[in-house]
């Protein structure tokens, strides 16, 4: 039979194991997520706004991409429609309208119409349009795939902001 003091000592040593088992465990879920020592990520949102002459599915509110969880190294891509609704050629390109500046000089895009590279830039630099523009005649359309990427030797600035970015058609008309 356990005397009473021995009895006193095992209650003691098993709550204590007990408590730094509940301790461990709040720490654990309270800590941010991710392995990168509890640094949050960063997230990026795009969809497309249209203006009459071009038209572009999906269309703005609904997001073509919706990158979850971003940290250096990380990448996100969606692919969206441009369509020529008027009577005449035209020559387009997209300009980027970023929510907030605090992924400008981090977060690179690239932009890829019908096959070809029409923008490969930072976010910043694609608020003043693609450097290149896809041709459409009448009523055709052209497939675009845009591709976010939070380059790896990033360290810093990225953590835990999250921008929403609409890209609108700029066009001309072509020749």
């Amino acid at each position: 039979m356990i005397d009473s003091d021995s009895a006193d000592r095992l209650t003691r040593v098993v709550a204590a194991a007990i408590g730094l088992v509940l301790v461990a465990g709040a720490i654990a879920i309270a800590r941010p997520g991710g392995g990168d020592g509890g640094v949050l990520p960063a997230s990026l949102r795009f969809s497309a706004g249209q203006d009459g002459e071009v038209a572009v599915v999906p269309a703005a509110p609904k997001p073509f991409i919706e990158s979850g969880p971003m940290r250096p190294g990380s990448h996100a891509s969606g692919i969206l429609t441009l369509r020529n609704e008027t009577g005449d050629r035209l020559a387009v390109g997209l300009a980027a309208q970023p929510s907030s500046s605090a992924l400008d000089g981090l977060a690179r895009v690239r932009i890829i119409a019908a096959g070809r590279t029409i923008a490969d830039s930072t976010l910043q630099a694609l608020r003043d349009g693609t450097e290149g523009r896809v041709s459409l005649a009448p009523g055709a359309g052209a497939r675009v795939r845009v591709i976010a990427v939070i380059p790896a030797d990033v360290e810093t600035g990225y953590e835990g902001r999250r921008v929403s970015v609409q890209l609108v058609p700029v066009e001309r008309r072509a020749r």
